[in-house]
């Protein structure tokens, strides 16, 4: 059996692309990426690539926006 270096890029690419777009929402590419098992979507927009998105990218985004909301609920509280 060879090993995979030797082989053409074209034996085990991906054919069918699965994209998205600048305006899906952080939610909808989680729940993407995770039911088709995938770590990137190529971005695009008007038929052209203009981005990568990794689910290490959506995560930090949503460890952020949680932090954001403990951050001001604990505001919200310590002020009343």
């Amino acid at each position: 059996m060879a090993p995979i270096l030797d082989f053409p890029v074209a034996d085990i690419m991906t054919r069918a692309v699965v994209t998205c777009a600048p305006e899906d929402s952080v939610a909808e590419l989680m729940a993407e990426m995770t039911n088709r098992r995938i770590r990137h979507l190529p971005v695009v927009r008007n038929d052209r690539l203009c981005g990568i998105v990794s689910i290490g990218d959506l995560v930090k985004s949503r460890l952020d926006e949680i932090e954001y909301e403990a951050s001001s609920l604990r505001s919200f509280i310590a002020g009343a």
